[in-house]
């Protein structure tokens, strides 16, 4: 019994961290910015949201306010870099 109890806690842990290691390139639109946490919420074309987060570190091209169309290169969930598309 404890040593299947070990095991899923170990499983679950694992998982835990699977969700925050995503990295790539994410475009969509930033639907939320909480600055106290230094956090953008971003909808992509799926209707997925996306909690990325930023500090000044963050190389940033644009405004970036909610509803901007936005391109951001992300690791585990922190911006590298955001572009805000630019309107037609």
């Amino acid at each position: 019994m404890k040593r299947m109890l070990t095991s899923m806690i170990m499983i679950v842990a694992v998982l835990s961290f699977v969700s925050l290691s995503w990295a790539g390139m994410l475009s969509g639109e930033v639907t939320k910015i909480d600055e106290k946490a230094s956090v953008y919420m971003v909808k992509d074309a799926k209707g997925k949201e996306h909690k990325i987060h930023f500090d000044k570190t963050t190389q940033t091209t644009g405004e970036v306010k909610v509803g901007a169309m936005i391109e951001a290169d992300v690791a585990k969930g922190h911006a590298k870099s955001i572009k805000v598309a630019e309107k037609k």
